[in-house]
């Protein structure tokens, strides 16, 4: 595989646009292995570019890109550099690669791409799970925090690369995994991708290339995704409808996730990994032994008989509200974080709705929106207007009843004030534990 994506590389003129996580990867896979040779990088972070030396490296300040952008053979974009608002010719855009896909060109082994608005990370880390523990030579790699570059030094044609894929890392992508796997589509990173048509069309990329033989599964159950199947000409693959009749299946009892959709993402693993041969009680027997990933439904604590959840990565309103349903006895919810702009009055109107909840803890800046629609409706919850997650916890400590449970979902993204959505739940976890110390 090295000297595959090595030889893709041999005598072009390159330049790494963003260096990310994937970036650095790819920068350090070049040097090792293009030794000799100039490579061109550039980023918006003067600070990035700074910590770079080497004589082989040059630096092109982000600015300056563009006019200078033609005269290379090829592109490596970070998944996290925006385009789509970018006036670049089409002749431009075809020089454009991702890690990703070079990854998918040249794996020898079978790969298996994870996609959706959510639980791409659990059902990516459930599918490696039930590979490993049966004995299966799998890695895995890709949006979950492993530059799929990573996975290069174990690839064999008995390896499996168990890979989550985003819609950044499948946007320019023309090759797709072996069995490909679509969870949902919701509304989410429209401010990225510019419409929820285009959003769509980069995650059909999951199955859009794939081979007669390959698979494809995906969720019967999701409205928004039957629709945009039904407007596409039919996937290549072997395609695989999974609804509610799979749990006549496999047993997913043994699963120790809260929540519906985890059972619904547990069907998608046990599907995959019965494609392998594995059986349904070997599936059963691992399900048991898998634990949860961080900042999904997370239990943090129970202080003063309020147990305390964390769901940070809940970034769009469904996942809060199936947060709602799987935890018990909700009765304190915290809410809010970046404005992009999404509908919020629908799902204003079914968290008035919802019997236990009695507070409902408004953060900047979709929670205080959404309290300007509760305003509007008959409701009998409690509304907090605060002014941060530290305020929102005090509240919460206060107002929530003995063997009740206070939820962090918030249904936005973190970006106006935190880098991501593990460090705004780790901030929570904190918040949360310094209140056995007062």
């Amino acid at each position: 595989m090295t000297e595959a994506i090595r030889s893709y590389f041999l005598g072009k003129k390159i330049l790494i646009w963003g260096l990310g996580l994937e970036g650095k990867a790819t920068l350090e896979f070049l040097l090792a292995n293009l030794p000799g040779t100039f490579l061109f990088v550039s980023d918006s972070n003067p600070a990035a570019l700074n910590a770079i030396h080497n004589p082989w490296i040059r630096q092109i300040e982000e600015e300056d890109l563009l006019s200078s952008i033609e005269s290379f053979d090829v592109i490596v974009k970070s998944p996290g550099i925006r385009t789509s608002h970018l006036a670049i010719e089409p002749s431009i855009k075809e020089k454009i690669v991702l890690q990703t896909d070079l990854f998918l060109q040249f794996w020898p082994g079978i790969t298996i791409g994870i996609t959706g608005s959510k639980g791409k990370s659990t059902t990516t880390s459930l599918i490696h799970h039930l590979l490993k523990t049966n004995g299966l030579d799998a890695y895995i790699g890709g949006n979950i925090g492993v530059p799929p570059f990573h996975l290069i030094p174990f690839a064999s044609e008995q390896a499996i690369a168990v890979l989550e894929l985003s819609s950044y890392q499948l946007e320019y992508c023309q090759h797709s995994p072996s069995i490909a796997i679509w969870l949902n589509l919701y509304p989410e990173h429209l401010n990225y991708h510019g419409s929820f048509e285009a959003y769509g069309r980069a995650k059909s990329n999951i199955a859009r290339f794939q081979a007669s033989e390959n698979f494809f599964l995906y969720n019967a159950d999701n409205p928004s995704l039957l629709e945009f199947l039904a407007s596409f000409d039919p996937m290549p693959g072997k395609m695989i409808a999974i609804d509610g009749k799979w749990k006549k299946t496999f047993d997913c009892s043994r699963l120790n996730l809260p929540g519906e959709h985890n059972k619904r993402n547990a069907l998608f693993a046990a599907l995959t990994a019965s494609l392998f041969g594995i059986s349904s009680e070997k599936i059963a027997e691992a399900f048991a032994s898998f634990c949860g990933l961080p900042h999904r439904l997370e239990y943090v604590a129970t202080i003063e008989g309020i147990s305390y959840y964390n769901d940070s990565i809940a970034t769009v309103p469904e996942a809060t509200l199936a947060g709602i349903e799987a935890i018990p006895n909700v009765q304190s919810l915290i809410i809010g974080g970046q404005d992009r702009g999404l509908p919020l009055e629908d799902f204003t109107s079914k968290l008035c709705q919802t019997i236990n909840i009695r507070n409902i803890i408004l953060l900047p800046e979709t929670g205080w929106r959404i309290g300007t629609f509760f305003e509007r409706k008959n409701h009998k919850k409690n509304l907090f207007f605060a002014k941060d997650l530290e305020e929102a916890v005090t509240i919460a400590s206060k107002f929530t009843t003995k063997g009740s449970s206070c939820l962090f979902s918030p249904a936005a993204p973190s970006y106006h004030r935190y880098l991501n959505f593990e460090k705004r739940g780790e901030h929570f976890k904190r918040l949360v534990l310094q209140l056995q110390k007062v």
